[in-house]
């Protein structure tokens, strides 16, 4: 059953816990599929009961992709090599900078999220979807002037976020 803490939970940490599948696994595609996975099976868990459900989240999500990396890395030896394997071919551990750059990641989406609705849109769509101005302004139906003086806006306020973030 989706609750409302396990919506709040995806909107504000999908994108940081797909970074950090993505550190793990190295494929965005995969790490998202990854990070959906999670939340169905969080799906049926009482996050009520979870003293941390973020930390709770980011524990599930590296797990699940140790758990894929793995088996798809011994997979792909084992195609490639025989049925020998090499255990220490595997080194999966988390380094801190990953975990630094998911944590500003994260930041930088939340911020993300405060700007108004319209600013919001467009930055999502042109950074995170890698639309052109072009196709951002065709798609919101706004002139590419709009769309122009959203981002300018939209980096000069996140900007000015991160560097009160980092010093």
């Amino acid at each position: 059953m989706i609750t409302r803490t396990l919506e709040d939970l995806f909107n504000a940490h999908f994108r940081s816990a797909a970074y950090i599948a993505e550190e793990i696994v190295h494929s965005k595609s995969v790490a998202e599929d990854i990070v959906q996975d999670v939340f169905i099976r969080l799906s049926k868990v009482d996050l009520s009961k979870v003293r941390s459900p973020v930390q709770y989240l980011y524990k599930c999500v590296r797990h699940a992709s140790l758990d894929y990396a793995s088996t798809h890395t011994l997979r792909r030896w084992e195609e490639l090599n025989g049925s020998e394997l090499i255990a220490d071919e595997v080194n999966f551990d988390l380094s801190r900078d990953a975990v630094e750059r998911a944590n500003r990641l994260h930041r930088l989406y939340q911020a993300i999220e405060k700007l108004p609705a319209q600013s919001r849109r467009v930055v999502k769509l042109i950074c995170l979807n890698n639309y052109s101005y072009a196709d951002a302004a065709s798609e919101l139906g706004v002139s590419l002037a709009t769309i122009k003086t959203h981002m300018y806006r939209s980096v000069k306020s996140l900007r000015k976020f991160m560097m009160t973030f980092f010093f």
